[in-house]
């Protein structure tokens, strides 16, 4: 049996790393008949603090909101191409630990790999992208224009000496070609898994019942969704929104906060799941949204979604639903008008659901390996409702 690394900053095996992505390529590639090895790459704790201090105070910057400069300066550090180096160390170290491989996927191009095998790098978004989207992404819009560069260089190195180049939508996969120059043979959109797949139940399509999921409210643009709503239901005053994840306290008709659902704790877990089932339409236009899972879960579910123009939702979403830029509220508006019609809401629902069969860990695997072995990639026209 093959063995093939998985390599990440951070243990891979385990479900709470980076959104449980390490943990479904792992099971992704043990369901398509290989040995997953999980390859640690993340220095010891002390160390990358140590570090990430270090750089932080070059870029501390004289402000009343001291914590904030704080954060500023330690989301720098991470970004930085000083603690790249320290990882590329270590990475060095956890390779020649796992022992003989076959091939390794390399999960972000912030480090360095001295593998003698076939390697596929794994992202969601490129370094070139994080300045696309403002400070979406804390600590890219603080580095200094050489710092920034540098990880450029750095990751159009790991591009250039990779096996293949492997994205999660077609969104990344166009900022390679275009921002590096990489070879489109080997660039290669190979989608996301979902980590939670809620039974797809009959619901009421009849009224509308929208549901957001999201830890980061502002970020996932819950206040727009919110506005979009209140205006909604002056025209339908059936339609009810449910919230979940890191949402603050709100009082208004027709809305349910649930709070911070929890899938490890099966009473939550139950109740995440009545939701998706009730539901007849996920909202999340979020200001940035590299690979939003729960897009591709609610499709599992049977769900339509409305999502963002800002990322890679139009690849997760396609048909099953639509895609608006979330700084136009009108559009946003519209997006909810249309999918709380009932037989609009059902149809695309249902091609979501057809659609989420290609978007499961067992699928990313086979389109992993695949690259892997040098197959080259293969070109995929995307429908995207807008």
């Amino acid at each position: 049996m093959s063995r093939i690394g998985v390599a990440f900053p951070g243990d891979p095996s385990e479900a709470s790393t980076w959104s449980g992505t390490p943990s479904g390529v792992m099971r992704g590639l043990a369901g398509a008949g290989v040995e997953p090895v999980a390859i640690n790459v993340a220095p010891p704790p002390l160390i990358s603090e140590a570090v990430v201090n270090a750089i932080a105070l070059r870029y501390l910057r004289p402000q009343r909101d001291v914590r904030a400069a704080i954060s500023r300066g330690r989301a720098a550090g991470w970004a930085s191409p000083g603690l790249a180096r320290v990882i590329s160390v270590t990475a060095a170290r956890a390779l020649r630990a796992a022992g003989p491989l076959d091939g390794v996927v390399q999960i972000g191009t912030g480090y360095a790999l001295p593998a003698d095998v076939p390697i596929a790098t794994l992202e969601d978004m490129t370094v070139a992208q994080t300045r696309e989207r403002g400070r979406a992404y804390a600590g890219w819009d603080t580095l200094t224009p050489r710092a920034f560069a540098a990880r450029l260089e750095r990751q159009r190195r790991a591009y250039a000496s990779a096996t293949a180049v492997c994205l999660t939508s077609g969104w990344a996969a166009d900022s390679v070609l275009r921002d590096y120059g990489i070879p489109p043979a080997k660039v290669h959109v190979v989608g996301i898994g979902r980590n939670h797949t809620a039974p797809a139940l009959e619901r009421d399509w009849s009224s509308p019942r929208f549901l957001f999921v999201g830890m980061d409210w502002p970020r996932k643009n819950g206040d727009g969704v919110l506005r979009a709503f209140e205006r909604l239901r002056e025209e339908r005053p059936d339609a009810r929104l449910d919230l979940v994840g890191g949402h603050p306290e709100v009082h208004a008709p027709g809305v349910t906060g649930h709070g911070v659902l929890r899938l490890d704790v099966p009473e939550q877990h139950a109740r995440l799941d009545r939701l998706f089932g009730e539901a007849t339409c996920f909202v999340m236009p979020s200001f940035s949204e590299a690979a939003g899972v729960v897009y591709v879960e609610a499709a599992a579910a049977g769900l339509p979604s409305i999502g963002t123009t800002a990322g890679g939702a139009g690849y997760l979403i396609g048909d099953g639903g639509v895609v608006v830029d979330p700084h136009d509220d009108a559009a946003l508006l519209a997006a909810m008008r249309r999918l709380a019609d009932a037989d609009v809401a059902e149809r695309t629902g249902a091609a979501a659901k057809l659609r989420s069969e290609r978007f499961t860990w067992d699928q990313v695997g086979k389109r992993l390996l695949r690259a892997l072995e040098g197959h080259p990639a293969e070109a995929e026209a995307e429908p995207v409702v807008r």
